[in-house]
């Protein structure tokens, strides 16, 4: 009786093993999703080191799909977490050292920066880590990346400072509030692009037809525009991203606009040229406001500190490039 129990039962574990490789051909190996703690593979080093980073990648791609998009990423030794965005719902997504990942529906998304999945390279962390460890002689204890501005912060385990800031790519790592040594005013997504600002005018076009105020960033911008006799203030990130959208009435200042289709996106880039700008590398940010300066509506383009002079002006076409003491 003993050996039938026993013949019994390990028949049953071979048709549980087989069962199981079935199920592994049908899925695959690689079908890690909602698989979150169960992996018991050890890791050699750890997922801020970059080889170990393409799994967090590999598991954010497979949960969000091939246009998946973050508005963070919280990355620790064995550990990471993310947010993102599915067919307008916020998702929460927790990834094991092995790529095994958890994945959580909690409501409508939010007005947010993101950033797609496909532009987050896991080079990055080798750079920005080995930065941080050589300004500091200490470990990183963990990194954060916000889609809204997609920057890195590190934080260190121990000693000062405490965090830097880094670029998407892991270069130019700073404190906080320092220069960037890398300016982003000619990147590919930079909103100082003509193509960049011109999807920002199109998604401030739907709100109203006149302009208040524009101000951009490398990697923001701010509108107010007019309807109804009402400011409704708009902020847009990177890809035109709507991030904040605020309506209230007119103030005493607001009482100059112009069509928002004479705005021309090609303006900054123009004044760019510049010899004292010196191409959209070395612009900080521009400013137009409607209010007539010498008779017309003319635009700011400011320069990094230091420069001379600190910023150009031109008209709505970026043309005709002046600058403040000209003679």
């Amino acid at each position: 009786m003993r050996t039938l129990a026993v013949l019994l039962g390990l028949i049953a574990t071979v048709a549980g093993a087989y069962g199981g490789f079935l199920l592994m051909r049908e899925v695959g190996p690689g079908d890690l999703s909602n698989s979150y703690g169960r992996g018991t593979t050890a890791i050699d080093g750890n997922l801020l080191e970059s080889r170990n980073f393409a799994r967090v990648v590999e598991a954010l791609e497979r949960d969000l799909g091939p246009d998946g998009r973050i508005s963070n990423l919280n990355v620790e030794l064995l550990e990471a977490t993310a947010t993102g965005v599915v067919d307008g719902r916020r998702v929460s997504i927790r990834i094991d050292a092995n790529g095994n990942s958890e994945k959580n529906e909690f409501g409508d998304a939010l007005p947010t920066g993101t950033i797609p999945v496909s532009k987050i390279d896991p080079a990055a962390l080798d750079v920005l880590r080995e930065a941080a460890v050589k300004e500091t002689g200490e470990p990183v204890k963990n990194v954060t990346l916000y889609g809204g501005n997609r920057q890195w912060t590190v934080y260190m385990l121990r000693g000062e400072p405490d965090s830097f800031v880094a670029n998407l790519n892991g270069t130019g790592l700073r404190l906080s509030g320092e220069e960037n040594p890398d300016p982003l005013g000619g990147a590919p997504d930079s909103l100082l692009r003509a193509k960049n600002l011109q999807k920002v005018l199109d998604a401030a076009a739907k709100e109203g037809s006149r302009l208040l105020d524009l101000t951009l960033w490398p990697e923001r911008a701010s509108v107010q525009v007019e309807k109804g006799g009402r400011a409704v203030s708009l902020q847009f990130g990177f890809d035109a991203e709507l991030t904040s959208r605020d309506v209230n009435a007119l103030n005493g200042a607001q009482t100059t606009s112009i069509p928002l289709s004479r705005v021309d996106a090609r303006a900054v880039e123009r004044m760019a040229k510049s010899k004292y700008a010196k191409g959209l590398k070395g612009a900080m940010y521009a400013i137009l406001r409607p209010q007539p300066i010498e008779g017309t509506p003319q635009w700011l383009l400011y320069l990094p500190e230091g420069s001379d002079p600190p910023y150009i002006t031109a008209n709505l076409k970026g043309r005709g490039v002046s600058w403040p003491g000209r003679g």
